[in-house]
């Protein structure tokens, strides 16, 4: 292929193979189990959900056996159903880890496509970890060519960047040359969707667990010779032209210079954000303000006057839900969530499926004494949070980051651990601590 044949696709998938070769240092593997780790726990927890049960339903219509795992089951399917399953179970409790690259989540749109691929061709411990950091890699290189763009107009990063994400993964999983690697992402560019207006109902793990669908059928089909359009992504009616418009608003250089800088799932700043709580990120530093307060000055929830929450303008809009009508849409819900901290002292997956605490009458009250404003601070994941009394005291706590949004301040490794236990304890007869035992053996090579 000519200089001037070379498409953004080719060079990304030429990319894509040659960072998937590289080898990766001890840091770098840790990072991924433990990002593995997670996510498998929050697709056990998720995978008994009312709505996954539904999916399921729906699935089974059609749905082809195979050697892939549902997690959470005692059946296997064709790896597209399983991932389409895995995926939504994997985000329905938006527990999964986030990512400020691509101002969303990549583990759960990446791992259920390798996992899938593992089971129905066989793969080591060493290729999982490769495929999976080279998938993060592409979505996170990606999130970095289109910015914010996407997230402020409206799309959901998660599926409309994350597939790309996906395809990277699968590629290496099926060994892939580059000519089919650029079809694939180029097929994909044609699956990339998602809308935020779907925030707070189902639709939205949906939306990522057809992500991860779409992608592994993108790879599918590329290696069985399907074909796309070339410039699928430069082309003047392309994926970066009809998703970021003007071309001042994105770039190709992430995804078309040499891969060879520490990658991004090492970045110090911007990488995987393991949640604490099973809401959405953007309240994550709320709640850790919450509760610091709450612990630290003894409050006592029924003396509040009011409550302000001050969150950068990029969180605002999916979390101003004032009065959710469902625990489900209570995920977006500052409101909701403060009050629930500040009444329960954390904030648990009980606090979105229990009638009991979504309709307690301390909770009401609280939320209708909060507010939620803009703050004009650059860094997006940070929170001022101001409680008054009755008594006219007023405590206010700054968080500049919440816990687990960097590895300068990570979630521990034992909080991880209960975390997987928890979810994992969710599945009947699934015995959670003999299962992380076995899973951590099982992806403990090297790569």
């Amino acid at each position: 292929m000519t200089q001037a044949e070379q498409t953004i696709a080719h060079s990304m998938a030429g990319n894509i193979l040659a960072f998937s070769e590289r080898g990766l240092d001890a840091e770098t593997l840790d990072h991924a189990r433990a990002a593995i780790l997670d996510t498998i726990g929050v697709t056990l927890a998720g995978s008994r959900h009312p709505a996954v049960e539904l999916l399921l339903d729906a699935v089974s219509l059609s749905a082809a056996p195979g050697a892939a795992r549902v997690f959470g089951r005692d059946i296997t399917l064709n790896p597209l159903d399983a991932v389409l399953l895995n995926g939504m179970a994997g985000h329905v409790l938006d527990f999964d880890d986030a990512n400020s690259h691509l101002h969303g989540h990549a583990s759960v749109v990446v791992l259920p496509v390798i996992l899938a691929l593992a089971d129905q061709r066989g793969a080591d411990a060493a290729t999982i970890l490769r495929a999976y950091v080279t998938g993060y890699e592409a979505c996170a290189r990606m999130g970095d060519a289109v910015g914010r763009r996407q997230y402020t107009l409206g799309w959901h990063p998660t599926t409309s960047i994350g597939i790309f994400g996906a395809v990277a993964a699968a590629s290496v999983m099926l060994e892939l040359d580059v000519d089919a690697t650029a079809m694939a992402l180029a097929i994909a560019a044609s699956h990339a969707s998602g809308i935020k207006s779907n925030f707070g109902t189902p639709t939205k793990p949906l939306m990522v667990g057809q992500a991860a669908r779409n992608a592994l059928m993108a790879a599918l089909l590329a290696e069985r010779g399907f074909t796309g359009g070339k410039a699928a992504f430069e082309h003047p009616q392309g994926y970066f032209a009809v998703y970021n418009g003007a071309p001042e608003n994105w770039t190709s250089a992430p995804l078309t210079e040499p891969w060879t800088d520490v990658p991004r799932i090492d970045d110090r700043e911007k990488s995987i954000q393991f949640k604490r709580y099973p809401c959405c990120y953007a309240l994550a530093a709320p709640i850790d303000g919450i509760l610091d307060l709450r612990a630290r000055e003894s409050i006592d929830p029924s003396a509040i006057a009011h409550v302000s929450v001050a969150v950068h303008p990029i969180r605002f809009p999916h979390i101003d839900i004032p009065k959710p009508e469902t625990p489900f849409a209570a995920k977006f819900s500052t409101t909701y969530c403060v009050a629930r901290a500040l009444v329960g002292g954390t904030i648990v997956l009980d606090d979105f499926e229990e009638a009991s605490r979504f309709n307690d009458p301390l909770t009401r009250q609280i939320m209708e004494r909060t507010e939620l404003v803009r703050h004009e601070d650059s860094v997006t994941n940070r929170a001022f949070v101001t409680i008054r009394m009755t008594d006219d005291r007023e405590f206010n706590v700054d968080v500049a980051q919440p816990l687990g949004a960097t590895y300068a301040n990570p979630l521990p490794a034992e909080v991880l651990r209960e975390k997987f236990i928890a979810c994992a304890g969710r599945v009947p007869g699934l015995d959670p601590v003999a299962y992380y035992t076995r899973l951590s053996s099982e992806i403990g090579g090297k790569a």
